[in-house]
């Protein structure tokens, strides 16, 4: 039986090529598809009184970036939304999608205090979370009675995971 030189030569440049396309791939950035209410921009969240931006808070394992913008009066917010939402791949894309307005209406429900966190979305959750507090800090720092708004109101932080499967595991965006 004789074997052909060629056939073990293909194979090796098979696998190269293979192992240079997995090297090579990187997820490709997107924008969550959120409803129209929700804005994300220069301009979102701009509503009467104070506004301030939170931190721009990475979403664990890589999937992306959001930064949250509050705008409050007389100790009320008045306007939520996106300075900054990025997302890597389009499963945590569609996640983020549904989650972002359901954060939003509770922090305005709430006016501050506790949300809680989606199930399935911790990673999100938090990163919302961490990124709204450090705006209502900034906007407690400007006194009055928007300062009732920050850490020292006696809440300890917005989100209340009380419920929301923070198992880590693979839908938790």
């Amino acid at each position: 039986m004789r074997r052909s030189k060629a056939a073990p030569a293909a194979a090796i440049v098979a696998t190269a090529v293979g192992l240079g396309v997995i090297l090579g791939y990187h997820p490709s950035g997107g924008t969550a598809t959120l409803p129209a209410s929700v804005k994300v921009g220069a301009t979102a969240g701009v509503g009467a009184g104070v506004s301030a931006v939170g931190t721009d808070q990475t979403l664990a394992g890589g999937l992306g970036d959001i930064q949250v913008r509050v705008s409050a009066q007389n100790g009320k917010i008045t306007n939520v939304g996106l300075a900054k939402l990025t997302v890597h791949g389009p499963q945590s894309a569609q996640i983020t999608g549904s989650v972002v307005p359901q954060l939003i209406q509770e922090t305005m429900a709430a006016n501050g205090g506790p949300i809680q966190a989606v199930s399935g979305a911790t990673y999100t959750s938090q990163a919302y979370a961490t990124s709204l507090q450090a705006a209502l800090d900034k906007i407690a720092a400007t006194g009055g009675t928007n300062a009732a708004l920050g850490t020292g109101n006696g809440n300890g932080g917005v989100l209340n995971n009380s419920g929301g499967g923070g198992d880590g595991g693979g839908n938790d965006n």
